[in-house]
């Protein structure tokens, strides 16, 4: 049986070739080019024709947006377009076959009689003519689409980003690439330096190379995309000074002492009045995991009726995570599985692919989480380097004093595999057996709080 796929803006023309065709909206049509988006498709049927009609179907939504100024496209990017434009003019001037030259100068001496964009009419004469070099705005727009997505969080934490090298800079629009030098993102590095955060802090070595990094990755990304790799360097691959790693690194988070640990058990026991931040919490303390990585936790991500019960942390409809290396299948025991399974009894019921925790398990939950729990955790101590990210850190030396292998802790805190031993525990069994081991020996040091 032949299955036939009918896609929609896509024609069928003479020879068996495939045309996308969509006419513009009628509130952008006297703003661009001819009536509609015509493209001759270079496949013609399968899976490729399906993939470039979506891909059509998104560069027709964006010229959109770009005609009713509902966003602006970057230099190289209007570029693209100004060509892809020109292009389809070209394409259909009637007569002339064969003369291509001659078409081009026919179509661009009425475009200027009509006083059409010069940029079109630039491209019409000369369908050769290199783009623009690329801009920062360039590399942010691409990091945008192509990385991050949907993903707020990191779409704030670009805008951050972002800010920080207008500040520096000017526009984006207007900054160079080939034009950078790594002696000017020095002294952008600097200025961080001696920058204060939103809360009047100075800001952090580690906040200031996360957000150089980020900017390194989105210059990198736009490098590679355009296969540009010969003809720029990254500007942004810099180290931070030696005084700074020395005085700043390793010292924004310190481990809860014992009695912080059991002076929160009893504030949380107490006084909160949220079952979940207290189940959070204990589950947290039990695996090390980071607080959105368990507010984020869909019911089908709790695993019980296994060898080894566990949470599977991976993307889900509530959140992504930080890394590949996060995502992680991290074993229960003692505390945290009691945790566990007490979250479940309240969510009886409940999909698979529904949130564990529904006040927290949505777009920016963890945040709530966080601020929800802090509130406690200052009642018990006014340390500043004492945060919910310091269970981590209690984990962290829990393992080492349980001699657990260096490679079994960077799969159980979701960290980067280093080493040459990086391959071992291939198998998921495995894994989770030799975690599930890790994790028994640190109840065995009696350092986790019993909740009853």
């Amino acid at each position: 049986m032949v299955v036939v796929v009918k896609l929609k803006h896509v024609e069928e023309r003479k020879g068996g070739t495939k045309r996308f065709f969509r006419r513009w909206p009628k509130d952008v049509r006297d703003k661009l080019p001819s009536d509609g988006m015509k493209v001759t498709m270079k496949a013609r049927e399968g899976a490729a024709m399906v993939s470039e009609q979506a891909k059509l179907v998104r560069e027709f939504d964006h010229r959109v947006a770009i005609a009713r100024k509902e966003t602006t496209p970057a230099p190289r990017e209007q570029h693209r377009m100004d060509k892809a434009e020109a292009d389809q003019m070209v394409s259909e001037v009637v007569g002339l076959e064969g003369q291509e030259d001659d078409r081009r100068d026919v179509l661009a001496e009425s475009l200027v009689r009509i006083g059409y964009r010069p940029e079109v009419v630039r491209l019409v004469l000369d369908g050769a003519a290199k783009p623009p070099s690329v801009t920062l705005e360039d590399a942010r727009q691409h990091y945008l689409k192509e990385v991050i997505g949907a993903d707020q969080q990191k779409q704030n934490r670009l805008d951050r980003v972002c800010r920080r090298l207008v500040e520096q800079w000017g526009p984006l629009d207007q900054v160079t690439i080939a034009a950078l030098t790594p002696e000017q993102v020095r002294d952008l590095r600097d200025v961080m330096l001696s920058s204060a955060s939103n809360k009047g802090k100075p800001l952090t070595p580690a906040t200031v190379k996360r957000e150089l990094g980020m900017a390194k990755a989105m210059v990198n990304e736009i490098i590679e995309a355009l296969r540009l790799e010969r003809e720029l360097d990254n500007p942004f691959r810099i180290k931070m000074p030696a005084e700074e790693i020395v005085s700043g690194y390793g010292e924004e988070r310190e481990s809860l002492p014992a009695d912080v640990l059991s002076a929160m058990r009893a504030q949380l026991l107490g006084h909160c009045a949220t079952p979940e931040l207290v189940l959070i919490w204990r589950i947290m303390t039990g695996t090390g995991a980071r607080l959105g990585e368990v507010t984020g936790l869909e019911i089908g991500d709790v695993v019980l009726g296994h060898e080894f019960p566990h949470v599977h942390l991976r993307f889900n409809s509530i959140r992504r995570l930080k890394n590949k290396s996060s995502i992680r299948k991290v074993p229960l025991s003692s505390d945290a599985l009691a945790a566990a399974r007490g979250a479940l009894v309240v969510r009886e019921g409940a999909a698979s692919g529904e949130p564990l925790f529904p006040r927290y398990g949505k777009p920016r939950g963890a945040d709530g989480a966080s601020q929800a729990l802090m509130k406690h955790l200052r009642k018990v101590t006014t340390n500043d380097k004492h945060t919910n990210h310091s269970l981590r850190h209690c984990m962290k030396d829990w393992l080492v004093s349980a001699d657990v292998p260096d490679l079994v802790q960077q799969i159980l805190l979701g960290h980067k595999r280093e080493g040459t031993g990086n391959t071992a525990y291939g198998s998921e069994r495995a894994r989770l057996g030799v975690c599930s081991r890790a994790l028994l020996s640190v109840d065995a040091l009696g350092v986790i709080p019993e909740w009853g």
